[in-house]
Protein backbone atom coordinates (compact mmCIF):
# COMPACT_ATOMS: atom_id res chain seq x y z
CA UNK A 1 0.00 0.00 0.00
CA UNK A 2 1.08 3.03 -1.15
CA UNK A 3 2.58 5.39 1.98
CA UNK A 4 0.80 8.30 2.11
CA UNK A 5 2.13 10.67 4.66
CA UNK A 6 5.93 11.13 3.68
CA UNK A 7 8.43 12.65 5.42
CA UNK A 8 9.79 13.95 1.89
CA UNK A 9 7.93 17.36 3.29
CA UNK A 10 10.32 17.26 6.18
CA UNK A 11 12.89 17.83 3.73
CA UNK A 12 10.95 20.11 0.92
CA UNK A 13 10.76 22.22 3.87
CA UNK A 14 13.92 22.59 5.01
CA UNK A 15 14.92 23.24 1.62
CA UNK A 16 12.71 26.11 1.49
CA UNK A 17 13.89 27.28 4.79
CA UNK A 18 17.12 26.96 3.35
CA UNK A 19 16.54 29.53 0.18
CA UNK A 20 14.08 31.60 2.27
CA UNK A 21 16.14 32.97 4.86
CA UNK A 22 18.67 35.37 4.61
CA UNK A 23 20.57 34.04 7.80
CA UNK A 24 20.87 31.06 7.45
CA UNK A 25 24.03 30.91 4.67
CA UNK A 26 25.64 32.51 7.77
CA UNK A 27 24.15 31.00 10.55
CA UNK A 28 26.11 28.30 13.17
CA UNK A 29 25.63 24.77 13.86
CA UNK A 30 22.93 26.04 16.68
CA UNK A 31 20.97 28.83 14.75
CA UNK A 32 20.30 25.06 12.28
CA UNK A 33 19.60 23.31 14.98
CA UNK A 34 17.11 25.54 16.60
CA UNK A 35 15.38 26.06 12.76
CA UNK A 36 15.56 22.19 12.47
CA UNK A 37 13.70 21.58 15.67
CA UNK A 38 10.61 23.92 15.20
CA UNK A 39 10.17 22.68 11.62
CA UNK A 40 9.68 19.09 13.58
CA UNK A 41 7.42 20.43 15.98
CA UNK A 42 5.71 21.90 13.21
CA UNK A 43 5.64 18.85 11.39
CA UNK A 44 4.73 16.49 14.20
CA UNK A 45 1.81 18.85 14.90
CA UNK A 46 0.23 18.12 11.52
CA UNK A 47 0.28 14.48 11.62
CA UNK A 48 -2.37 14.29 15.08
CA UNK A 49 -4.57 11.25 13.78
CA UNK A 50 -1.97 9.92 11.47
CA UNK A 51 -2.36 6.11 10.42
CA UNK A 52 -2.37 4.04 7.15
CA UNK A 53 -5.41 1.65 6.50
CA UNK A 54 -7.60 0.76 3.22
CA UNK A 55 -10.78 1.72 4.55
CA UNK A 56 -10.20 5.28 6.22
CA UNK A 57 -10.65 3.76 9.46
CA UNK A 58 -8.89 1.99 12.20
CA UNK A 59 -11.52 -0.64 12.81
CA UNK A 60 -9.30 -3.16 11.01
CA UNK A 61 -6.25 -2.13 12.56
CA UNK A 62 -5.22 -4.42 15.30
CA UNK A 63 -4.22 -3.22 18.85
CA UNK A 64 -0.31 -3.72 18.11
CA UNK A 65 -0.69 -1.28 15.06
CA UNK A 66 -2.64 1.44 16.83
CA UNK A 67 0.01 1.21 19.92
CA UNK A 68 2.98 1.77 17.26
CA UNK A 69 1.28 4.51 15.90
CA UNK A 70 0.56 6.35 19.04
CA UNK A 71 4.26 5.40 20.43
CA UNK A 72 5.98 6.56 17.13
CA UNK A 73 3.63 10.18 17.44
CA UNK A 74 4.52 10.47 21.37
CA UNK A 75 8.43 10.18 20.88
CA UNK A 76 8.60 12.87 18.13
CA UNK A 77 6.49 15.01 20.57
CA UNK A 78 8.89 14.32 23.76
CA UNK A 79 11.81 15.00 20.67
CA UNK A 80 10.13 18.20 19.80
CA UNK A 81 8.33 19.86 22.48
CA UNK A 82 9.78 20.70 25.58
CA UNK A 83 8.20 18.72 29.00
CA UNK A 84 6.96 22.64 30.04
CA UNK A 85 5.53 22.85 26.63
CA UNK A 86 1.30 23.07 27.19
CA UNK A 87 0.35 21.21 24.04
CA UNK A 88 2.87 18.06 24.37
CA UNK A 89 0.49 16.18 27.07
CA UNK A 90 -2.32 17.22 25.21
CA UNK A 91 -1.69 16.97 21.50
CA UNK A 92 -0.69 13.27 22.87
CA UNK A 93 -4.17 12.72 24.69
CA UNK A 94 -6.01 13.98 21.23
CA UNK A 95 -3.76 11.72 19.13
CA UNK A 96 -4.85 8.57 21.39
CA UNK A 97 -7.89 9.74 21.18
CA UNK A 98 -8.51 10.02 17.30
CA UNK A 99 -6.59 7.03 16.71
CA UNK A 100 -8.34 4.60 19.33
CA UNK A 101 -12.34 5.71 19.04
CA UNK A 102 -12.96 8.42 16.83
CA UNK A 103 -11.55 7.06 13.64
CA UNK A 104 -12.95 3.44 14.32
CA UNK A 105 -16.48 3.87 13.41
CA UNK A 106 -16.03 7.25 11.12
CA UNK A 107 -13.76 8.22 8.73
CA UNK A 108 -11.00 10.51 9.35
CA UNK A 109 -7.91 9.65 7.09
CA UNK A 110 -4.95 12.12 6.94
CA UNK A 111 -3.87 11.77 2.93
CA UNK A 112 -0.71 14.04 3.61
CA UNK A 113 0.41 17.52 5.78
CA UNK A 114 2.93 18.92 7.27
CA UNK A 115 5.55 22.80 6.30
CA UNK A 116 5.24 23.67 3.30
CA UNK A 117 7.60 26.71 3.71
CA UNK A 118 9.04 28.76 6.65
CA UNK A 119 11.34 31.57 7.03
CA UNK A 120 12.91 32.90 9.87
CA UNK A 121 14.16 36.36 11.42
CA UNK A 122 15.59 38.10 14.45
CA UNK A 123 16.97 34.72 16.18
CA UNK A 124 18.01 36.10 19.39
CA UNK A 125 19.70 33.73 21.84
CA UNK A 126 20.08 33.83 25.69
CA UNK A 127 23.68 34.58 27.28
CA UNK A 128 23.92 30.80 28.48
CA UNK A 129 22.43 28.95 25.20
CA UNK A 130 19.69 27.63 26.38
CA UNK A 131 17.30 29.10 25.23
CA UNK A 132 16.18 31.25 22.09
CA UNK A 133 13.38 33.48 20.38
CA UNK A 134 12.78 34.30 16.78
CA UNK A 135 9.69 35.72 14.14
CA UNK A 136 8.67 32.57 11.72
CA UNK A 137 6.31 32.84 8.75
CA UNK A 138 5.24 29.43 8.28
CA UNK A 139 2.72 28.16 5.46
CA UNK A 140 1.69 24.77 6.31
CA UNK A 141 -1.21 22.40 4.93
CA UNK A 142 -3.32 19.15 5.75
CA UNK A 143 -5.23 16.91 3.17
CA UNK A 144 -7.84 15.19 4.71
CA UNK A 145 -10.59 12.53 3.58
CA UNK A 146 -13.51 12.71 6.00
CA UNK A 147 -16.51 11.91 7.17
CA UNK A 148 -19.29 14.39 7.93
CA UNK A 149 -22.35 14.17 10.80
CA UNK A 150 -24.48 13.20 7.44
CA UNK A 151 -22.39 10.21 6.86
CA UNK A 152 -21.24 11.86 3.61
CA UNK A 153 -17.50 11.49 2.05
CA UNK A 154 -15.54 14.63 1.65
CA UNK A 155 -11.99 15.92 1.34
CA UNK A 156 -11.03 18.74 3.20
CA UNK A 157 -6.89 20.42 2.55
CA UNK A 158 -7.07 23.86 4.13
CA UNK A 159 -3.56 25.80 3.93
CA UNK A 160 -2.42 28.55 5.77
CA UNK A 161 0.25 31.22 6.81
CA UNK A 162 1.06 32.19 10.28
CA UNK A 163 3.26 34.61 11.37
CA UNK A 164 4.45 33.80 15.31
CA UNK A 165 6.93 34.51 17.34
CA UNK A 166 8.12 31.32 19.33
CA UNK A 167 10.97 30.79 22.13
CA UNK A 168 12.46 27.17 21.65
CA UNK A 169 14.69 25.58 24.65
CA UNK A 170 17.82 23.46 24.74
CA UNK A 171 16.73 20.60 26.77
CA UNK A 172 18.59 17.20 27.22
CA UNK A 173 21.05 18.53 24.28
CA UNK A 174 18.09 18.93 22.10
CA UNK A 175 16.16 22.22 20.48
CA UNK A 176 12.77 22.24 21.08
CA UNK A 177 9.95 24.41 21.31
CA UNK A 178 8.70 25.55 24.07
CA UNK A 179 6.12 28.21 23.42
CA UNK A 180 4.81 30.43 20.50
CA UNK A 181 3.92 33.94 22.12
CA UNK A 182 2.14 35.41 19.70
CA UNK A 183 0.51 34.04 15.98
CA UNK A 184 -1.12 35.46 13.30
CA UNK A 185 -2.95 33.09 11.04
CA UNK A 186 -3.74 33.45 7.86
CA UNK A 187 -6.52 30.96 5.67
CA UNK A 188 -6.09 29.58 2.03
CA UNK A 189 -9.64 29.88 1.79
CA UNK A 190 -9.64 33.55 2.64
CA UNK A 191 -6.43 34.02 0.39
CA UNK A 192 -8.03 32.40 -2.89
CA UNK A 193 -11.18 34.43 -2.39
CA UNK A 194 -9.20 37.66 -2.02
CA UNK A 195 -7.54 37.25 -5.53
CA UNK A 196 -10.67 35.71 -6.86
CA UNK A 197 -11.94 39.04 -6.24
CA UNK A 198 -9.24 41.14 -7.40
CA UNK A 199 -10.39 39.40 -10.33
CA UNK A 200 -14.30 40.03 -9.95
CA UNK A 201 -13.71 44.05 -9.84
CA UNK A 202 -11.26 44.05 -12.32
CA UNK A 203 -14.23 41.88 -14.93
CA UNK A 204 -16.81 44.65 -13.16
CA UNK A 205 -14.79 47.74 -14.84
CA UNK A 206 -14.71 45.27 -17.85
CA UNK A 207 -10.81 44.88 -17.60
CA UNK A 208 -9.95 41.43 -19.14
CA UNK A 209 -8.09 38.75 -16.79
CA UNK A 210 -4.72 39.27 -18.37
CA UNK A 211 -4.86 42.98 -17.36
CA UNK A 212 -4.37 41.63 -13.08
CA UNK A 213 -2.62 38.24 -13.83
CA UNK A 214 -0.03 37.14 -16.05
CA UNK A 215 -1.16 33.77 -18.15
CA UNK A 216 0.93 31.61 -15.57
CA UNK A 217 -0.83 33.33 -12.93
CA UNK A 218 -4.26 32.58 -14.53
CA UNK A 219 -3.48 29.36 -14.97
CA UNK A 220 -3.09 29.31 -11.11
CA UNK A 221 -6.23 30.83 -10.81
CA UNK A 222 -7.63 28.09 -12.92
CA UNK A 223 -6.27 25.27 -10.08
CA UNK A 224 -8.00 27.00 -7.60
CA UNK A 225 -11.16 26.56 -8.66
CA UNK A 226 -10.83 23.27 -9.73
CA UNK A 227 -9.61 22.64 -5.85
CA UNK A 228 -12.89 24.35 -4.52
CA UNK A 229 -14.70 22.02 -6.50
CA UNK A 230 -13.01 18.92 -5.06
CA UNK A 231 -13.02 20.24 -1.62
CA UNK A 232 -15.64 22.82 -1.28
CA UNK A 233 -18.25 21.32 -3.70
CA UNK A 234 -17.88 17.78 -3.78
CA UNK A 235 -19.57 14.67 -1.88
CA UNK A 236 -17.94 11.29 -2.51
CA UNK A 237 -19.46 8.02 -3.28
CA UNK A 238 -17.03 6.22 -1.53
CA UNK A 239 -13.52 6.33 0.41
CA UNK A 240 -11.49 4.94 -2.59
CA UNK A 241 -13.18 7.78 -4.59
CA UNK A 242 -12.64 10.61 -2.04
CA UNK A 243 -9.21 8.84 -2.05
CA UNK A 244 -8.37 9.52 -5.61
CA UNK A 245 -9.49 13.03 -5.41
CA UNK A 246 -7.52 14.18 -2.61
CA UNK A 247 -4.34 12.26 -4.31
CA UNK A 248 -4.57 14.53 -6.86
CA UNK A 249 -4.51 17.42 -5.18
CA UNK A 250 -0.72 19.04 -5.99
CA UNK A 251 0.18 21.55 -3.03
CA UNK A 252 1.88 24.07 -5.35
CA UNK A 253 -0.62 24.34 -7.47
CA UNK A 254 -3.28 25.22 -4.84
CA UNK A 255 -0.92 27.29 -2.37
CA UNK A 256 -2.18 30.78 -2.92
CA UNK A 257 0.10 32.56 -0.30
CA UNK A 258 3.08 33.66 -2.57
CA UNK A 259 0.63 35.14 -4.92
CA UNK A 260 -1.67 36.75 -2.46
CA UNK A 261 1.45 37.97 -0.37
CA UNK A 262 3.07 39.55 -4.22
CA UNK A 263 -0.90 41.27 -4.56
CA UNK A 264 -0.70 42.83 -1.16
CA UNK A 265 -1.67 39.90 1.15
CA UNK A 266 -4.01 41.30 3.64
CA UNK A 267 -4.11 44.62 2.43
CA UNK A 268 -6.18 42.92 -0.49
CA UNK A 269 -9.04 42.38 2.44
CA UNK A 270 -9.43 46.08 3.34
Amino acid sequence: MKKRFQFGIAAVALTACIAGSTLWANADSEDEAIKEAFIGSQNIALQIGYFESDNGKTDQLSKEQIQGYIDDFNAKMDKYYSSDNVCRQTYKEINEQYLRKDAKDTIAYTVDGGVVDCTYSNINMSADGTSATMDVILIGWENLVEENEKGQIEVTAPIEQDSMNVTMVKEDGQWKLQAVNDMTAFFGSDAISDLQEVQQKANAKGRSAASVYSAEQQEQMQAFDAYEQKTLYTEYNNFSEALQAAESIDLHEINPFPLWNEMGGYSLEE
